[in-house]
């Protein structure tokens, strides 16, 4: 199967709107949501390594958005790396003793063999933020993906998101904290 590379455009300052899918599009995160608050731990653990801001975020059932601005010099390649691959082996390490058909099924045929997967190949996309309107637009568009697809009546109960961080006044905060916009 032929996938498209993601493309990027690296230039210092820019956001970045990320999506990227589970192997096979499977529901991974709400099978297990031990597997989203994995996912999570690896994306603060990368923000913290790389000094990247966190605008904002969401872990969907098989697929994820993160509104990031990478810090000077820091390519888009290298934050993606460095959420991805510890993600992926810390979520496959736990799905390996907690339930090892999910895990089962995160294999590709490579060659003649089998490689584990989490991630589907492709890298997923990649779209710069080009201005403030866009910026809004771009968090409420993450922060609505629950919403839109039925999983809770507000934004606010998807546990999974930084959207209560935008409303300090909300005594629940969200399971990782963001940088905020403005």
């Amino acid at each position: 199967m032929n996938y498209k590379r993601r493309k990027s455009i690296d230039v210092d300052g820019h956001i970045h709107e990320f999506t990227f899918s589970v192997y096979r599009r499977m529901p991974v995160f709400v099978r297990d949501p031990k597997c989203a608050e994995l996912f999570l731990y690896s994306l603060d653990r990368a923000r913290s390594q790389l000094k990247f801001s966190l605008l904002a975020y969401v872990v969907m059932p098989e697929h994820v958005h993160l509104l990031i601005q990478p810090s000077e010099g820091c390519t888009v390649a290298r934050v993606l790396k460095a959420i991805k691959q510890p993600s992926s082996v810390r979520i496959r390490d736990h799905l390996r003793v907690a339930n090892p058909s999910l895990v089962a099924q995160l294999v590709a045929p490579s060659k003649g063999s089998v490689e584990n997967r989490f991630w589907q190949q492709g890298g997923g996309f990649d779209r710069n933020v080009p201005d403030e309107d866009a910026l809004g637009n771009m968090i409420n568009y993450i922060h609505m993906n629950p919403v839109r697809r039925g999983l809770c009546e507000s934004m606010f109960d998807w546990p999974f998101s930084s959207a209560r961080g935008y409303y300090p006044e909300l005594s629940d905060p969200p399971p990782i904290p963001i940088d905020l916009v403005g």
